[in-house]
């Protein structure tokens, strides 16, 4: 009996000692990942590995920050793989697979793709002073393009990945020298789509519609589809179009513009949206009985730096509004809004002459179950009505 409590209590004590003192590698993003809508497949030599585009940045940490007491061992794995079902790659693929032999780490590492390739040697650690950790790579595994043709050819004809499911995976195995297990394993799964989508949908059309295409409100809500991608950003300009001096709305759209007024920016940033109200500040007034261009541009990041694309140009004629009866005189775009949810007949009964909210106005204050939020979470929100993924249940006037 006392031999096996013994026994037991030995047996114990190995545990205790193995779990604390195992080597816990982990990967400290800084930041991570770096998504992109677009990938060139000259930011990567296949060969080699080497890439001037970041991907990735972390931090290598042991958990208990102790390299003193035991030698810290540890190697890297880094993997690209991807699926489309566009080219009929419906499998999860790899393009690239990356493993380095083992190394001790006397300190932090940091590590990126920018540093990894079959040509590195070294990696230079956190220490004070940094020490020089010798590391090489190897490629384990690379796509043969032979074997997937319709993505060999998307590749040869535009230089990049074609549309699809790219993962990026870091996997970081740690432990004693010659008996490393995975410690750590981050992955992001970024969906490329190509992103040369953008029409504009109101308010205007062509040129020789402008009698056509009239709006009643001086501050429109401008409006575009377009694909979604990582990171893009959306830009518009509006210009007066004069007959007298444009021969062309491209003439017109690239003279001076109404907005942005600071003739140097070209552009205002309309931010992640795909709508935009022209502002109450900030930009000249547009003029009662004039015709207006505007156009939009679209910037995606790329791993060869910011794309730029341009819409269409659509032009419209603001209405002149002292020629104009008063059941046309101009809403407030929320307004507006809310009377094309309500239809005609419910939107005068509370809006209307006589009614309990006649020459309401919104105050530019928002809020959504209690919570403020931006005019163009309001757009949304009345979007979502006007297409019918959500209902009205009932309406109350507080």
């Amino acid at each position: 009996m006392f031999k096996h409590n013994y026994l037991y209590r030995i047996l114990l004590f190995c545990l205790f000692y193995s779990i604390s003192f195992s080597q816990n590698v982990k990967l400290i993003p800084e930041p991570g990942f770096v998504p992109y809508s677009t990938y060139y497949l000259s930011s990567i030599d296949l060969s080699t590995g080497s890439s001037d585009v970041e991907f990735f940045n972390f931090r290598l940490s042991e958990e208990s920050g102790d390299y003193v007491s035991k030698e810290i061992w540890a190697s890297i794995e880094f993997e690209v793989s991807m699926t489309s079902t566009a080219l009929g790659v419906q499998d999860p693929t790899t393009i690239i697979l990356m493993k380095s032999d083992e190394f001790q780490m006397f300190a932090d590492i940091r590590i990126s793709n920018t540093f990894l390739s079959t040509q590195t040697n070294s990696l230079i650690d956190m220490s004070i002073p940094p020490k020089q950790i010798p590391l090489s790579m190897s490629i384990n595994e690379m796509i043969d393009f032979g074997k997937f043709q319709n993505l060999l050819s998307a590749v040869v004809t535009t230089g990049k990945l074609a549309d699809g499911n790219y993962t990026f995976r870091v996997t970081i195995r740690s432990g004693e020298k010659g008996n490393l297990s995975i410690s750590d394993d981050i992955m992001e799964t970024v969906q490329v789509i190509s992103a040369s989508t953008l029409n504009l949908i109101s308010p205007g059309g062509e040129l020789s519609d402008s009698l056509q295409n009239i709006v009643f409100s001086p501050y429109p809500i401008f409006q575009w589809e377009t694909n979604p991608c990582q990171g893009c950003e959306s830009f518009i300009r509006v210009a007066k179009f004069e007959s007298d001096s444009h021969s062309s709305i491209n003439e017109a759209i690239n003279d001076v513009t109404v907005l942005p007024v600071n003739q140097s920016e070209i552009w205002k940033s309309a931010g992640f949206a795909t709508n935009f109200q022209y502002p109450f500040t900030g930009a000249i007034d547009l003029e009662p009985g004039s015709i207006y261009v505007w156009q939009v541009q679209k910037k995606l990041p790329t791993t060869e730096g910011l794309e730029a694309f341009t819409s269409p140009i659509f032009a419209f004629k603001l209405a002149n509004f002292e020629n104009t009866s008063s059941e046309f005189q101009p809403l407030h775009p929320v307004l507006q809004q809310l009377k094309d949810v309500l239809g005609d007949e419910q939107f005068q009964s509370y809006f209307g002459n006589g009614s309990e909210l006649t020459e309401f106005e919104p105050n530019g204050i928002y809020q959504i179950n209690g919570i403020e939020v931006s005019v163009d979470e309001i757009f949304k929100l009345m979007s979502e009505f006007n297409n019918g993924s959500k209902g009205l249940i009932n309406i109350s006037i507080e």
